[in-house]
């Protein structure tokens, strides 16, 4: 049985090398080379190590942890490809050498505390690490000198299999075991994946073990396939839910298949909905404003759904942070079959997750009702995005800078959680509050219609604001009903990236976006605050009521 089929054969691999159709493939990894090929293995020291849990700064130790599952990465599809060059697996045996020195395979942020030497936690990127570890040692077999295959199979035994078989009789290892998140898929996904790689006896013996958990992660799904935890996330778990996928049916001989589950379709078909206008997509909680549309993902799930997936125009990615498994099946899932497609105008409402988008040719909308504490939660019930041209005009940041401070207690006074971050009213000097409980209320579609009341979000469940959305090909008008207590302050906030131009009263330009509101009912000003991911300069455009008036409507085209 051969689970990762062609490319366990030369000729497969010639293809890659020569093949005019893999050339944005090889220059891909030609230009990582060019990054990660010759510069030395960076240290990872403890001085770093311990920063999250003095400072929180994940990024110090993060990077060249990253840095080194890069170079693995890169020298062993080199290897792959251009077996003849002894440079490459020289290169890849040095990095997997030091990557099983490595004290742990799990992040700082993950590991729990600093006060007992416990380095075989498996935490998301420690199951990455075994899984890339078990496919090079199955790929390469014996081109890898005996020290070092060794060592990757007492490691993976070490750092892996020993813990996760420490739960017998299949009790549950750890909490992202019957967890609903990307974490479940991720860990499971990969624990189980390297399992049948290297001790498939044992795989079967776990198989109900390994079902059960990815039932739970399905279970993070609604039947409308969205996934709250924002597009980057469904790269992410639905991507490692897609590796298991696809090799536990070769392993089982087509007894196990989920793709033929009628959500598995739904979720399958989520991420080209989160495309709003060329790549800038949906971006609701930590996911990113920028699509990056894995080209073999994309192939593989056409195959599967012909008549519900389809191939956008791009741009396309190759592989996701130095993941060497998705890096593989880019060109493993690779075909020459499909070709790119304007997406078509749509319209989508997703009644469990309460999103709206429409897509028309000349603006994409997404609008989200939901509640305060969602996965990977923002506080924005209500908030909405707003694209042309391939840019988000009324943005959504996505995710901030991740500390320690961003998952604990404190992230809701960080910018991008909070809803003063997002296209959202700003009651009596508050935002919205953080909870299960301060949630949409009657949420309602109609085609070309959209509303709900965000009130409770504000902690006024005795209260109303009623926001709509009404759509043509063209344009969107928003309205704001606001059912408050009389002398009531009200801010209407719309944020953008670009800067705003308010000279004509009534009028706001975002670079060929078009806002016209009512100058003499609502004053307008713009102030400014910083993203903490990156520093860019956000635009929060505030309206204030004049006098006495409960509607804001804003017309957008």
């Amino acid at each position: 049985m051969q689970l990762l089929g062609k490319a366990m054969t030369p000729d497969f691999w010639r293809e890659v090398r020569e093949k005019k159709t893999f050339e944005g493939y090889r220059e891909n990894l030609t230009s990582l080379w060019e990054t990660y090929g010759s510069c030395p293995i960076p240290p990872l020291n403890y001085s770093d190590f311990k920063l999250f849990f003095t400072t929180g700064d994940r990024n110090i130790y993060e990077t060249p942890y990253f840095d080194r599952r890069w170079m693995m990465d890169v020298a062993a599809l080199m290897s792959l490809i251009y077996p003849e060059n002894s440079v490459y697996i020289d290169r890849l045996m040095d990095v997997i050498y030091a990557i099983c020195d490595e004290y742990t395979w799990c992040l700082p942020a993950h590991q729990g505390d600093l006060e007992k030497n416990n380095n075989a936690v498996i935490d998301l990127f420690a199951a990455e690490t075994g899984l890339y570890l078990a496919e090079i040692d199955t790929l390469l077999g014996d081109r890898l000198e005996p020290l070092i295959r060794d060592r990757i199979r007492v490691e993976i035994d070490r750092r892996i299999f020993t813990p996760f078989l420490s739960t017998k009789p299949y009790k549950h290892y750890s909490w992202w075991e019957t967890g609903t998140s990307n974490w479940t898929a991720v860990c499971m996904g990969s624990v189980a994946c390297a399992f049948m790689h290297l001790r498939p006896d044992t795989a079967r013996e776990l198989l109900p073990r390994f079902e059960a958990s990815m039932a739970c992660f399905l279970r993070g799904y609604g039947n409308d396939g969205v996934c709250e935890e924002g597009g980057s996330y469904w790269n992410y778990g639905f991507g490692f839910f897609l590796l298991y996928a696809d090799m536990v049916r070769t392993f089982t001989e087509g007894e196990i298949d989920h793709f033929k589950s009628p959500k598995v379709k739904a979720i399958a078909t989520f991420y080209q909905k989160t495309l709003l206008s060329g790549n800038a997509c949906i971006s609701f909680a930590d996911a990113d404003p920028f699509a990056a549309v894995n080209l073999g993902r994309t192939h593989y799930l056409i195959r599967e759904y012909p008549d519900e997936v389809v191939m956008p125009e791009g741009p396309f990615t190759y592989t996701e942070r130095s993941k060497f498994s998705i890096h593989l099946r880019s060109a493993l899932w690779f075909s020459e079959e499909y070709a790119q497609t304007k997406l078509p105008a749509c319209e989508f409402y997703a009644p469990d997750a309460e999103w709206f988008v429409k897509r028309t040719a000349s603006y994409g909308l997404a609008v989200k009702g939901g509640h305060n504490q969602e996965p990977h939660n923002h506080n924005d019930v209500g908030a909405f995005i707003l694209a042309k041209n391939g840019r988000q005009l009324i943005c959504d940041l996505g995710f901030g800078l991740y500390t320690r401070q961003y998952f604990r207690e404190e992230r809701y006074n960080i910018f991008e959680p909070s809803s003063r971050s997002h296209s959202l009213p700003i009651i009596d000097g508050k935002c919205q509050y953080n909870g299960k409980q301060f949630c949409a209320r009657d949420a309602r579609y109609e085609k070309g219609t959209f509303s709900l009341d965000l009130a409770a979000a504000y902690n006024r469940p005795e209260e109303r604001i009623l926001r709509t959305f009404l759509c043509d090909d063209d344009s969107v008008t928003l309205t704001d009903i606001f059912d408050l207590k009389e002398g009531t302050a009200i801010i209407e906030r719309l944020v953008t990236k670009l800067v705003p131009d308010c000279t004509v009263a009534g009028t706001v330009r975002i670079e060929d976006l078009t806002l016209i509101y009512d100058p003499n009912l609502w004053n307008c000003s713009v102030s400014t605050e910083q993203a903490t991911k990156d520093g860019a300069m956000c635009y929060l455009i505030d309206f204030m009521p004049k006098g006495k008036t409960n509607t804001f409507i804003c017309h957008m085209k």
